[in-house]
């Protein structure tokens, strides 16, 4: 490992002594409402730092259980993830990843399609190049880092017609990593208020 890259933080989320992992999705959902994922932080925040629009749809479907569409684009993906991952694996030396990570603060969560000693790895399956990919996933990318403590990310592009694969090691930025804290903490603090709410109109009834 290179002396610059300091291998990734992880710590796994555990529920009755085993990790939570996406091959058992029910659980994994249900986790993931607890906070914020890499994954909602473009739900949350827009890249010029203003409030998404998506973040009230977000805030009902971590509320009360919801889930948007699956399509048909997303199955692609899980399709050719294990592909993919075996391909990061033998190259890059990244192992396959499906368990839930968390941060210093356990509401702040990750699920990286590869961690090992020299870093993390994400896959997309993508119609767009790897350059326009990388700034449309960059708010994702950047949350892993902050949950995993880590300076880089592989971020590996497959496209969805030809399987052909593109890479490049996207690394940490600080500056945006502190306004996704910021909005996510913003996020978790009212999604909180609101549970506390809901249980309370509960214990009246």
């Amino acid at each position: 490992m290179s002396s610059t890259v300091s291998a990734p933080v992880v710590r796994h989320l555990l529920y009755e002594g085993r990790r939570v992992t996406s091959a058992e999705p029910e659980l994994w959902h249900l986790a993931r409402r607890r906070g914020v994922t890499a994954t909602d932080c473009a739900k949350i925040v827009r890249k010029n730092g203003v409030p998404s629009s998506q973040r009230r749809t977000l805030l009902a479907q971590k509320l009360y259980g919801l889930r948007g569409p699956d399509y048909a684009v997303y199955a692609h993906g899980r399709e050719r993830e294990p592909h993919i991952a075996a391909w990061v694996a033998a190259e890059f030396g990244i192992e396959h990843n499906e368990a839930l990570c968390v941060g210093e603060d356990n509401r702040h969560m990750a699920t990286p399609d590869a961690v090992g000693p020299e870093g993390i790895a994400e896959f997309k399956t993508a119609t767009q190049p790897l350059e326009r990919a990388v700034r449309t996933y960059s708010d994702q990318l950047q949350w892993q880092m902050h949950v995993l403590h880590t300076e880089r990310v592989l971020f590996v592009v497959e496209d969805r017609h030809t399987l052909q694969r593109e890479w490049t090691w996207v690394h940490r930025d600080e500056g945006r990593i502190g306004v996704l804290v910021e909005h996510a903490d913003r996020f978790i603090a009212e999604l909180e208020e609101r549970k506390a709410q809901r249980q309370a109109q509960y214990a009246e009834a």
